[in-house]
This record gives C-alpha cells, sequence and structure tokens, in this order.
C-alpha cells in the first residue's frame, strides 16, 4: 500500500488552527465565568425565598416545637411543626425550588419542575372523621391525568369549574366537603397557585399542592391553616 508524505502546514492553516483554538479557549472561559456568575446569584435568590418562606410558615402556624430536614444544599427542606391545637397531629410542609443556582440544569428544572413548589399536609388525630373524600385539582398539575393521581376515583363525583382563569376538576364523595374546597381556593387573592387541594378521610389528612410565591405565602398558610380548623 502506498503511503503518501503528509503536507507541512501551511502558515494560513497554523493561523486558522491557532484562532480556533483561542475562541474555544474564550467560549469555555466565558461558560465557567456565567456559570460562576449564576451559582451565586441563584444561590443568593433561593436561600432568600427559603428564609423567607420559613419565617412566613412559623408565623402562620405558631409551632410548640418544629423540625427541619434540608433537601439538597439550596434546593428546600421538610418541615414537621407541631401546633397547640388537639385535633392535630402534625403539620408537615415541604418546599421545593427550580436549582436557579445551576445554569445548565436550569432549563431542564423549568421543563420538568415547572416551578417553585410548597406542600402542605395537616395529619389529624386517630379519631377525626370526615363525611367522606374531597379533591380541587387544577386541569393540567398532573401530567399523566387525574385518573393515575387520585386512588378510587372512579367511585367518585367528577365535575369541572373555571376559577379566575382557571380550569378545575372537582373530585368528590361528599357535596359539603368539596364546597369548602372551593371556598378556599376563590377567597384566596390569587387562586391560581392552587394546584391540588384535598380532604382524604383514609390517612386522617388535608392535603394542598400549591406554587410557591413569596408575597403569596402569607395568605395562603393561614387560610389553609384556617380549613385544617374549620373541617
Amino acid at each position: 500500500m502506498k503511503t503518501y508524505p503528509s503536507r507541512p502546514a501551511t502558515p494560513e492553516r497554523k493561523y486558522m488552527d491557532g484562532n480556533i483554538a483561542v475562541y474555544l479557549f474564550i467560549l469555555i472561559a466565558l461558560i465557567a465565568g456565567i456559570s460562576t456568575l449564576q451559582f451565586y446569584r441563584g444561590r443568593k435568590q433561593n436561600l432568600k425565598i427559603l428564609e423567607h418562606s420559613i419565617r412566613i410558615l412559623e408565623k402562620s402556624f405558631k409551632p410548640k416545637d418544629k423540625n427541619y430536614t434540608v433537601i439538597g444544599i439550596y434546593i428546600g427542606y421538610d418541615a414537621t411543626y407541631k401546633v397547640i391545637h388537639n385535633i392535630i397531629r402534625n403539620i408537615k410542609a415541604v418546599v421545593l425550588l427550580l436549582p436557579r443556582q445551576s445554569l445548565l440544569y436550569m432549563p431542564i428544572a423549568k421543563l420538568t419542575s415547572r416551578f417553585d413548589k410548597i406542600f402542605l399536609i395537616i395529619n389529624y388525630k386517630k379519631d377525626k372523621n370526615f363525611p367522606g373524600e374531597a379533591h380541587l385539582v387544577k386541569k393540567g398539575y398532573y401530567r399523566l391525568g387525574i385518573k393515575r393521581a387520585i386512588k378510587g376515583i372512579e367511585k367518585m363525583q367528577i365535575e369541572r369549574m373555571i376559577i379566575g382563569t382557571n380550569k378545575y376538576y372537582l373530585i368528590y364523595t361528599h357535596r359539603s366537603l368539596i364546597e369548602r374546597l372551593i371556598n378556599f381556593v376563590k377567597q384566596l387573592e390569587d387562586p391560581s397557585i392552587i394546584n391540588h387541594v384535598a380532604i382524604v378521610p383514609k390517612n386522617k389528612r388535608l392535603y394542598l399542592a400549591a406554587k410557591l410565591v413569596p408575597d403569596k405565602l402569607e395568605e395562603l398558610a393561614k387560610k389553609f391553616y384556617e380549613l385544617g380548623l374549620s373541617i
């Protein structure tokens, strides 16, 4: 097999190769710089939201005892509050934020997680009884549909309602319970933050999944707590 001697690099080619290397170095340095800037900016923003939410939840529930578990470093936390009311065993809160500190993962998280989230659960004592079950769910919140998200849905009534500018499913076995959930959502300044609120008798709990909006959190937490004490 014939072999041919390689052509010596021309000055023009050496110049082009050198330019490409310089451009790549500048690009990598630029990405690294932006990533570092985003890390500090995003971390600061998330810490501010986390600290604000903790302060508001404690102000709203006035716990006699509390426990926090960190989720990730700047992503969120799991909290358990013991309150003074005898009918309530505890209140659970889970806060999950978008990874604002990560330039590369943030676009993916916006597609998967979509927004900052808060979950609140009032766990009642064993002697608490409910006359039925009720769920109010924003249309589109569960990507695989409400039938996959709610057990026993085939035995419940299903209706649709528009609250504000959003469509909701009303899923229930007892009309008075769903009316309470509807009133709770309608009373909020911004009902659109509610994704799912439910009374679940099997687990003795009142459940809430909502979009975490810092300046709406105090109203949300206080009215949810009031709802929990009233049912």
